[in-house]
């Protein structure tokens, strides 16, 4: 082992949350193993990372509920031992072979042995490390869990920084957005914001920070959206990138389009917990939507949107078959397409959708379909 390489690149991945991929490699290297997972819960918000030979691994173990019943996990991590622990700390090799994760999840998936070390940071925060090797290689050596102890004071110091530099970096994004009009913040996979600007606590009451610190909606089919658009990317169903949806005027509040972007590659902090940055569009009260963001925030064909902007400025469906120069029935077919992509399902709905008044906060949007929900396909940031 390289010690002042390594030191070098854990003391990196303090400032450079992108790099510690490369200390987790490093890590399993030194204990022979496939991978290293590092988990954190950090302000109540759980994450985790991996190295890439392990990552559909470590999908699976979170998507198919096994962290939930991680038996490994719970005689480890609750352990204060200031140092890396193997299979051996918390069971006896007669034991390992009835407990259900060993028997039924990690020696199906050829793996079974680990070394790990849990850090628990001056703010409550926990983050664990943990090398995972194949079976068929054995149990790790102590001497192996000897040299990742020398590493554990760094790898220590250098998460409780991340966790610092990674709220700073939250902070100063949505202070960046607020100087260019954009009321922003920055969220977890369950809601809560971890940082928001003073653009956006000021469109309460349509817009709030609750219990929890949750960002919350007043009203519910717009809730409703926001849920479901955070629940699409926690769950990673099907390829959407990223969700936008209207929010109607209301008193002193014009309309606006909230936009819910997924952070992404380096983009994504760790130790902050964001998994979101969400931003808000304020529209001039009375204005008509451009076709090409109705296109584009609900994934209308380009002669949907022409048809959409027609029906919200007036025209009735006669009028825009004659100057589409097609059947009535068309039009129709195509507005019944419009009405399942925008949630509405009346004419004066979408009209109040298309121009933005504040009656449209009466438009009945599906809550109870994931699918039904209008999603505009952005690109991650990297």
């Amino acid at each position: 082992m390289d010690r002042e390489k390594i030191l070098d690149e854990i003391y990196e991945a303090a400032v450079a949350p992108k790099t510690w991929m490369k200390v987790l490699d490093r890590m399993a290297d030194i204990a022979g193993g496939q991978g290293t997972l590092m988990f954190a819960e950090v302000q109540k918000s759980t994450q985790f990372l991996c190295s890439a030979a392990i990552q559909d691994i470590v999908q699976r173990w979170s998507s198919e509920g096994w962290i939930a019943i991680d038996e490994r996990g719970k005689r480890l991590i609750g352990r204060t031992d200031p140092r890396f622990l193997t299979d051996l700390d918390a069971f006896t090799i007669d034991e390992l072979a009835g407990v259900p994760i060993y028997r039924d999840f990690f020696r199906k998936v050829g793996l079974g042995w680990c070394v790990g070390t849990t850090i628990r940071s001056p703010t409550s925060d926990t983050i664990v490390f943990s090398v995972e090797r194949k079976f068929e290689r054995g149990p790790v050596e102590p001497e192996a869990a000897k040299m990742l102890d020398g590493l554990r004071p760094h790898l220590a110091r250098a998460a409780v920084l991340s966790a610092k530099v990674g709220l700073e970096r939250a902070l100063s994004s949505i202070n960046a957005l607020e100087a260019v009009g954009l009321p922003a913040a920055v969220l977890t996979r369950t809601g809560r914001a971890v940082a928001a600007n003073p653009l956006l606590t000021g469109l309460g009451p349509e817009i709030s920070i609750g219990a929890g610190d949750r960002l919350c909606f007043k009203n519910p089919a717009i809730q409703a959206l926001f849920a479901s658009s955070l629940r699409s990317e926690m769950d990673r169903t099907g390829t959407r990138g990223a969700a936008s949806f209207p929010l109607p005027a209301n008193g002193p509040n014009p309309p606006a389009v909230v936009h819910v972007l997924p952070l992404r590659g380096s983009g994504r902090d760790l130790f902050t917990g964001a998994n979101f940055l969400l931003y808000v569009t304020i529209l001039s009260r009375g204005s008509s939507l451009p076709n090409a963001l109705l296109q584009a925030l609900f994934d209308l064909t380009p002669a949907e949107a022409r048809v959409a902007g027609l029906i919200g400025n007036g025209y009735t469906v006669n009028d825009v078959a004659s100057q589409s120069s097609v059947q009535a029935n068309t039009v129709r077919a195509q507005l019944k397409s419009i009405f399942s992509k925008t949630g509405v399902a009346r004419q004066v709905d979408l009209a109040s959708l298309v121009t933005s008044r504040g009656d449209f906060a009466e438009a009945r949007f599906p809550t109870d379909k994931q699918a039904e929900v209008p999603f505009v396909a952005l690109p991650p940031l990297e």
